[in-house]
């Protein structure tokens, strides 16, 4: 079964879905979406929940993170509501890794708490950030203790924005990690472990920042390069974190970095889900495949022979964000075809209607150039609102 939640679903992903005949869960959002009526054999929630609730490792996907709310409510005892909170809660992350990465700090702290926080016994630099969080919000880096007031007044401000827009499943601003900065290349993978318990990588995605200070998700880029090379390492870290909590039957996207001395260590797993807003979707342009079809079918790609046959592009997919502390009631429109000009291989332009959502648009495309992916690092999108 799949379930359809907001803010997002693609053209892609909803043609999938039709085509494979797949259960969707009967929920508000499918009821108000302009679907045509038939598309989907509709689940209702109680008729899924009887069902799921006999399944020892149920096979569900979601391309949102507010369907957590619903494993949650209908599922609470099963296996796949214990991967969730596994990975939802970075402090129950952190404290399940320990004995993988025994000298890693980190604390926890409510946003009360911060304000008081004994600054000297923290280890700068470091992460701040919701415990239980999505895309960048509330994302700091702090260099300093000099930083550290001005911070936790941006957080405030940042912690009645997540409120409006995300469900508390998603976004949880009560409870705050600090962690130590994990220097190195961020990555990211989108993969689920099968029925088997074995992790399938469907994509990797390289994650550059234009500075030290940089949070954002402005671009994530994929080349034959980084999955030769980070393929096989990757695959045997997911290994091991499956068989900390026997993991089954899920779908996930994991963010980590890799140190100079070559040392991966995860930042966090996002449950239920590739990457996020369907940008998953630009493994078709990327490798040729679908990855929820892989997913539901449980099939691995042959990438040897994807590999073998791919170009030299450097596939990406770049997100246009609404500016941090922007009041988008004042945004009477964005100049979209001035800001994709920046990008010399357009794929594929997703408008976001930016008045509901922190997106203006998300843009798939390919590039042979260093210098396109600076520029397109360095873009403010402040410089095209209307």
């Amino acid at each position: 079964m799949i379930i359809i939640e907001k803010p997002y679903a693609s053209e892609f992903l909803i043609d999938t879905v039709v085509q494979n005949d797949w259960y969707v869960l009967e929920n508000e959002t499918i009821n108000e979406a302009d679907i045509e009526e038939g598309a989907f054999e509709l689940v209702p929630s109680d008729v899924a929940k009887r069902f799921y609730l006999t399944q020892e490792y149920p096979l569900i996907y979601a391309n949102s993170e507010n369907a957590i709310t619903w494993v949650l409510e209908n599922l609470p005892e099963s296996n796949l509501c214990s991967y969730i909170k596994f990975c939802k809660d970075k402090i129950a992350f952190r404290e399940a890794l320990a004995e993988m990465y025994p000298d890693f700090y980190f604390q926890a702290a409510g946003l009360d708490d911060l304000k008081n926080i004994a600054v000297e016994n923290i280890k700068f630099p470091v992460i701040i950030k919701p415990s239980v969080g999505f895309l960048s919000f509330g994302v700091h880096v702090v260099k300093d203790s000099k930083e550290w007031k001005e911070t936790i007044e941006k957080l405030e401000k940042e912690v009645k924005q997540a409120g409006t827009l995300y469900p508390q499943h998603v976004v949880n601003s009560s409870k705050f990690i600090i962690e130590e900065m994990i220097e190195g290349e961020e990555f990211a993978v989108d993969a689920y472990y099968d029925r088997d318990g074995e992790p399938v990588i469907l994509n990797i995605f390289q994650h550059p920042f234009n500075n030290s200070k940089d949070v954002s998700d402005r671009i994530y880029l994929m080349s034959t390069g980084i999955m030769i090379k980070y393929m096989a390492k990757f695959g045997l870290l997911l290994r091991e974190i499956g068989h900390l909590k026997n993991i089954k039957n899920f779908p996930m996207h994991i963010e980590l970095r890799v140190t100079k001395d070559d040392k991966i260590i995860p930042i966090e797993i996002n449950p239920m889900r590739f990457a996020g807003w369907c940008t998953t979707d630009v493994a078709k342009y990327a490798w040729g495949i679908n990855v929820y079809e892989c997913f539901f079918s449980q099939q691995r790609p042959d990438w040897n022979t994807i590999l073998t046959n791919a170009g030299k592009e450097v596939y990406y997919f770049s997100m246009a964000e609404v500016p941090s502390g922007q009041d988008r009631g004042k945004i009477q429109g964005f100049e979209y075809e001035r800001f994709l000009a920046n990008y010399s291989n357009v794929l594929e332009v997703r408008r976001i209607n930016f008045k509901e959502n922190p997106l203006f648009a998300i843009v798939f495309g390919s590039t042979k150039s260093k210098d396109e992916v600076v520029k397109i690092l360095s873009l403010k999108t402040s410089d095209y609102i209307l």
